[in-house]
């Protein structure tokens, strides 16, 4: 299982839709595993299946935002600077599908909202 936070990203789009206001974007990839024991084995046997499992959140300032990207689909692309330096990295996850939002307002009045997304392909990286 690999863990990702994106803090800041820009040039935020899934499909051909842009996404603005974007705080963060995280990752979460898993895969799933074959277990399989038998003939007097002492150790269970573990395979990792191929396919990766891709979910994630996407959190942004703006609920209208939020209401507008809730059930979008197709490749979400997405920039970001990493804190060593150096030139943008783009981040792309094709096949993925946005879920409703969670909208929250803090005691300072500060807002965000949470877009889930979930897909069947890697994240790449250029």
């Amino acid at each position: 299982m690999a863990f990702n936070v994106y803090d800041n990203p820009n040039t935020v789009t899934i499909g051909s839709t842009s996404i603005s206001g974007v705080q963060s974007i995280t990752t979460n990839v898993s895969y799933a595993e074959i277990h399989a024991a038998g003939d007097d084995d002492t150790v269970e046997s573990v395979a990792r299946n191929a396919t990766a499992s891709v979910r994630g959140t996407i959190t942004l300032l703006d609920p209208i935002s939020a209401d507008a990207a809730k059930g979008l689909t197709g490749t979400l692309s997405f920039k970001y600077n990493e804190v060593s330096g150096g030139s943008a990295k783009t981040i792309s996850i094709t096949n993925a599908s946005i879920g409703g939002y969670d909208s929250n307002v803090s005691r300072d009045s500060a807002s965000s909202v949470t877009v889930p997304f979930m897909a069947e392909s890697l994240p790449t990286n250029s």
